[in-house]
């Protein structure tokens, strides 16, 4: 946690330096509460941060994730697996192509 932290700091400062402005970032939006509550939509909108929203038939699978989902199943088509464990190594395999 403490790495994630120092990490997190350091791309931060990075951002502050360079003077990337909110209204340059896209936010992702997950739907949950805290970032559909009225006040947190309201800074949103004041500084001009456009969200990106999730559709509405998964909410729960990130958008950056169903483009990934789409080349496994791809490359994975034709392909057999015996048990979770050969399963695994085919799906390391393919994310390294």
């Amino acid at each position: 946690m403490i790495e994630y932290l120092r990490t997190t700091g350091k791309r931060f400062l990075s951002l502050k330096k360079d003077k990337i402005q909110l209204k340059d970032c896209l936010l992702m939006w997950d739907n949950a509460r805290p970032h559909t509550a009225t006040d947190t939509r309201e800074i949103l909108t004041r500084r001009d941060v456009e969200p990106v929203k999730q559709s509405p038939y998964s909410p729960d699978l990130n958008l950056c994730d169903r483009f990934l989902f789409q080349k496994l199943k791809h490359l994975l088509r034709e392909d057999e697996f015996g048990g979770h464990e050969e399963a695994t190594l085919a799906v390391q395999r393919a994310m390294r192509r």
